[in-house]
């Protein structure tokens, strides 16, 4: 796959399965892209084999790079939350197992061989993917929410008592 639906589909899993009280933040959706994307910014690949023989493709790497996570959302709390370690890590773990169905990646690289994967998803996919990951975004982050708000203002045009708490009135 390519890298933009592997920075966008985490982001996209974020915001459908969130709950409205504990949201992420715009920074943390971009920090979840960032890591979703990693593995193809730090070492990147054009060839199936190179993939295969790519040291951020495999689980030692990704092992590190949760640690080191964990370890600056230990002792530094107001720069990363536990929840935004963990939600980086499964974006990047999810950028190695879109990669596995697309093609097969090296799980054990560089310190032991296991190859695991196939061509699940074509790679004529790929770039619908992408335009699919992009509009699906839009959809998530900017119409939704512009649809929710149009048909809360629309209601409380509606009825306007609504829009004030128990005892008070318009006037007040």
């Amino acid at each position: 796959m390519n890298t933009l639906t592997h920075a966008l589909l985490p982001v996209i899993f974020t915001g459908l399965f969130s709950r409205k009280t504990a949201a992420p933040s715009r920074r943390d959706l971009i920090l979840t892209a960032l890591a979703g994307a990693l593995p193809d910014l730090l070492n990147p690949h054009f060839t199936l084999a190179a993939r295969l023989a790519s040291w951020s493709h495999g689980l030692p790497f990704w092992l590190c790079f949760t640690g080191a996570l964990l370890l600056t959302a230990k002792f530094q709390p107001r720069w990363m939350s536990l929840r935004m370690a963990w939600m980086m890590a499964a974006a990047y773990l999810f950028h190695l197992w879109c990669d596995a169905i697309s093609g097969g990646v090296n799980f054990g690289y560089p310190l032991r061989d296991f190859t695991w994967g196939d061509y699940w998803v074509d790679p004529t996919w790929w770039i619908p993917l992408d335009i699919g990951c992009v509009l699906a975004c839009y959809l998530i982050f900017r119409a939704w929410p512009a649809l929710r708000l149009s048909r809360e203002k629309a209601r409380f045009s509606a009825d306007p008592a609504q829009g004030y708490a128990k005892g008070e009135s318009p006037a007040e």
